[in-house]
């Protein structure tokens, strides 16, 4: 035999998982909603300040190109210089002064800045460095740098990186024509070095470490240390993207290594462009510290529960164990055995009623076998005076032969018929029949109607072979005809028909009481309705009501009973009922209506 016995916890056991459970969570909860806020405020703090980082930078950077345009803008309205570059022939007492002037021009100013000045003729020129091919005027006279200082009378800034022989890399240069009645004399050009480029950047002074990639506005690299180009070389289209959605007000990350960009730019024609790289390893840092933190605090919170946990549940379930002990001692036979109350909680409350239940169980235990003893007694007493049904029976068979020896046929069929429902009610004592039964049942009703009535209707009985054997509620036809001859044969004027259909509709078995008497109103019919469907039938009755609230606690709420009717035309009423197939015949001890409708 298959055993059910499941594994059960205790209660104790319970409780003890419970707080070690409502240890960990609020622990747990706190833990991930600190890490997840901590995480978010972080990044949101160093995205803050890594736009804010970069707005100065920018403004850094400015500061620095504006002095270098101021001072080369003042150099080249010197009006010595003027006259010398004017002169024919720039003598060499001439270089020696200009020297003196770009020297006393780049006081203060990183020693790796170069200057160079270029007649415009090509006939001289003079560099505190050595001057690149680039800037050889008769190669490149109207190219370049020369090209837009012929048409600008500003200082202006160029994008011209490149690495000196010397090993020092120039970022960009500044410069600016000079001229005497609008013709160009000559060019001075300022290369600022990296060297310039990282100081400007490192006057801001950034709470967190942060790198820089200067580009202008056609994307030319002017300054890198973020993302590893080679000098001369064009931002990439990837990071091209990214600066269109950062300047939307997206946020960029770049893996490998994980780090967070951000962007500003000048709005100025010459448009330089800067962005920012900051490494997220402190927030990564950081919120890996609260998670280590976290477990640790958790860990400890369940070891502190699982040392304290067992003593506080030992002292609060003590009172129920006294009550376990106490019912155990009850099922083995001592029902003398209390609970000893000194709680005034809750389990006190059910120690208390418990011992009040005991002594009501005592009682009526009392109580019961004296009304045992009692009931014993009046049964023998009922023996003797009872009534033997088979008696009235036998009774009824003794009176139709009478009538048939005297030629009445009618008390004889009205007796036979009368006989044969009275021995179906003495010996089938089931609330199951088979649909065979039901039928003999309303053909014996209405042989004794007919005689009644003095054939008065014509019967038309049609029940399909295959549903004979299914079991049906004893007594749900029956009722439904009796209904249609009383109720609507009875007054009809002349002859009347009744119908009696039965058949099998998928899964489904469907019994039709047509007839074709005086009908009902719709407000008649509407009345019949509320009181067939009404919860509360009233007294015991087995009419429509009872037959439709019977089939729907057989078979639940979608079938039942259905009426329809005219006045004057006749009434229809419908009862629905499932159709089962019998797999197997019960089993001994089985409930009888166990298979409802079941069909061999």
């Amino acid at each position: 035999m298959r055993s059910d016995k499941k594994v059960r916890l205790s209660f104790i056991k319970k409780l003890f998982i419970c707080f070690t459970i409502m240890s960990f969570i609020p622990v747990l909860v706190l833990g991930t909603l600190t890490y997840t806020i901590s995480s978010r405020e972080s990044m949101r703090n160093l995205e803050n300040q890594a736009s804010e980082t970069v707005d100065q930078a920018l403004n850094s950077l400015g500061r620095t190109l504006d002095e270098y345009k101021s001072a080369i803008s003042y150099f080249c309205k010197d009006e010595e210089i003027i006259s010398m570059l004017d002169a024919g022939r720039v003598t060499e007492k001439s270089r020696t002064s200009i020297y003196q002037k770009m020297y006393i021009m780049l006081a203060g100013k990183p020693t790796s800045v170069a200057m160079h000045l270029i007649k415009a003729d090509g006939s001289f020129s003079v560099s505190t460095s050595q001057i690149p091919e680039v800037y050889e005027i008769k190669n490149h006279e109207d190219w370049g740098v020369f090209r837009k200082l012929n048409s600008n009378d500003e200082s202006m800034e160029y994008s011209n990186r490149y690495t000196a022989k010397n090993g020092i890399r120039y970022c960009m240069a500044v410069a600016h024509n000079i001229k005497k009645d609008n013709v160009v004399l000559g060019y001075v050009i300022m290369d600022i070095p990296e060297e310039a480029f990282k100081a400007a950047l490192g006057a801001v002074n950034p709470a967190i470490p942060m790198k820089y990639a200067i580009a202008d506005k056609n994307y030319y690299i002017l300054y890198d240390e973020t993302f590893g180009y080679r000098p001369g070389s064009f931002l990439d289209n990837n990071i091209r993207d990214k600066i269109f959605q950062m300047q939307s007000g997206k946020k960029i990350y770049l893996d490998e290594p994980y780090r967070l960009l951000s962007y500003s730019e000048t709005k100025d024609d010459y448009q330089l462009r800067i962005i920012s790289s900051v490494p997220v390893e402190m927030v990564v840092i950081n919120s890996n510290y609260i998670t280590v933190t976290t477990l640790a605090v958790a860990i400890g919170a369940i070891l502190m529960c699982l040392i304290l946990s067992p003593l506080i549940i030992r002292g609060l379930t003590k009172p129920l164990s006294t009550i376990i002990h106490t019912m155990n001692r009850v099922r083995t036979g001592d029902t003398a055995a209390r609970v000893t109350v000194k709680n005034n909680d809750e389990f006190g409350y059910i120690g208390k009623n418990l011992n009040t239940m005991l002594d009501n169980l005592n009682e009526l235990y009392q109580k019961d076998l004296e009304k045992q003893n009692r009931l014993r007694l009046a049964e023998l007493k009922a023996l003797h005076s009872q009534i033997n049904p088979h008696f009235l029976y036998n009774t009824l068979d003794s009176i139709k032969w009478l009538a048939k020896l005297s030629g009445i046929n009618d008390i004889v069929v009205m007796v036979s018929q009368l006989g044969r429902l009275l021995k179906s009610s003495i010996n089938n004592q089931r609330d199951i029949v088979q649909i065979s039964e039901e039928i003999s049942l309303i053909g014996s009703y209405i042989s004794i109607q007919k005689v009644r009535y003095s054939n008065k209707f014509e019967v038309d009985m049609e029940v399909d072979p295959d549903i004979m054997s299914c079991e049906v509620p004893k007594l749900i036809i029956q009722p439904i005809v009796e209904n249609a001859i009383i109720h609507g044969i009875e007054d009809k004027i002349g002859k009347a028909h009744l119908k009696i259909r039965g058949w099998k509709d998928n899964d489904r078995i469907i019994f039709e009481i047509t007839d074709d008497g005086v009908g009902m109103s719709l407000d008649d019919l509407e009345g019949i309705r509320k009181k067939v469907q009404a919860e509360d039938m009233g007294k015991s009755s087995i009419g429509l009501a009872n037959v439709d609230k019977r089939i729907k606690l057989y078979y639940g709420e979608q079938y039942g009973l259905a009426i329809s009717s005219e006045a004057n035309v006749g009434t229809i009423m419908r009862v629905v009922m499932p159709f089962f197939e019998i797999q197997q015949e019960k089993t001994e001890g089985e409930s009888e209506d166990h298979d409802k409708n079941r069909c061999s």
